[in-house]
């Protein structure tokens, strides 16, 4: 038997072999067992967790994982080998390749199983029409950044000098941002909405001078229809570098008018109009309204009038019957306006 463990075979001898032959034969028995923990253990202990993204970690490193360690079972086994330089070389290289192919499989794994979590898409209700473009330039860009790097590593891992390749594309890469800065601004920018949730489809929110309702979101721009019914396009990059006041968040919208009133109506007029407005309750308020004389002059003075407009409530209709309705009682009341 010793004899037949010391018989040479390309230089090694059986025992060499078989050494070899048994860590191979273990990185994969190792490699199964490692999968079948996975799938097994780890998956049901990951589903009894409320975060999803346990889920997308076992999912995404189970079969990376197992190839990873059958691997270095592979590369534990040729170290117990004698080949020559050059054998030695190209052998680690192409462990090497496998290594960088599957754990960059595994990151691109990673990172669309969160994209897919965490972008919402158009089912969820957030913007809406267009908002299904994100997931897949997501998935695309991602890809593009591993692979890249990936394939840079190969180079290097093959003997190539990629220290000027870089350098080019770094150049490369710059001179592209700097020339669609505005188109990259904007994409970041519907990301930032995307992933901080400010606002919903169909909310009414206020932002850089703009009041209304965000109807569409693109990649690039959003439209937001304004209370006057007219549409503006946004470019995305103001969600980023603006506050955005979410109105429709709000139980109830508060309207704060002040109503010029003459002076020569007396004060027991002017305290009446005063009352007659804490009085108003039409269709789509909310709550009691407040009103008080907050400015006095010779000739007018100021009443300020607070009111809330219901949060399911037609705020431009409702804003109209309110002052339609405090109209018609200063005119019955005889009451003059400034």
């Amino acid at each position: 038997m010793g004899n037949f463990l010391d018989f040479g075979f390309l230089g090694n001898s059986c025992r060499q072999w078989l050494l070899a032959a048994a860590f191979v034969a273990g990185g994969f028995i190792m490699g199964k067992l490692c999968s079948l923990i996975m799938s097994g253990i780890l998956k049901r202990l990951s589903k009894r967790t409320k975060q999803r993204l346990d889920d997308i970690i076992v999912e995404a490193l189970e079969n990376a994982l197992t190839v990873l360690i059958f691997l270095g079972g592979i590369a534990l086994g040729i170290q117990r080998l004698t080949l020559n330089e050059a054998v030695q070389l190209w052998t680690g290289r192409i462990l090497g390749i496998f290594f960088i192919v599957v754990i960059a499989g595994a990151f691109s794994r990673l990172l669309k199983g969160m994209i897919g979590q965490y972008v919402p898409s158009q089912s969820s209700g957030l913007i809406g029409g267009r908002e299904t473009e994100l997931r897949p330039v997501l998935r695309n860009f991602s890809d593009i950044i591993i692979w890249t790097l990936a394939g840079a590593l190969i180079l290097k891992t093959l003997g190539h000098n990629i220290s000027a390749l870089m350098a080019g594309l770094g150049l490369g890469g710059a001179a592209i941002a700097l020339a669609s800065k505005d188109t990259l601004a904007n994409f970041f920018g519907s990301i930032t909405v995307f992933v901080d949730r400010p606002f919903r489809f169909n909310e009414r929110i206020k932002i850089a001078g703009f009041d209304g309702y965000i109807t569409e979101m693109g990649l690039r721009t959003s439209r937001l229809r304004t209370l006057e019914n007219r549409t503006v396009i946004i470019p995305n990059s103001i969600f980023a570098a603006n506050p955005i006041e979410n109105v429709s968040s709000e139980p109830d919208t508060k309207v704060s008018q002040t109503i010029t009133i003459r002076m020569d109506n007396g004060s027991a007029k002017i305290a009446q109009g005063v009352a007659l407005l804490k009085e108003i309750a039409v269709e789509g308020t909310a709550g009691t309204p407040s009103a008080g004389l907050t400015a006095i002059g010779g000739v007018l003075g100021q009443i300020s009038f607070v009111y809330s407009v219901a949060k399911t409530a037609d705020y431009l209709g409702t804003v109209n019957r309110v002052n339609l309705e405090a109209l018609r009682r200063f005119e019955e009341a005889g009451i003059v306006l400034g």
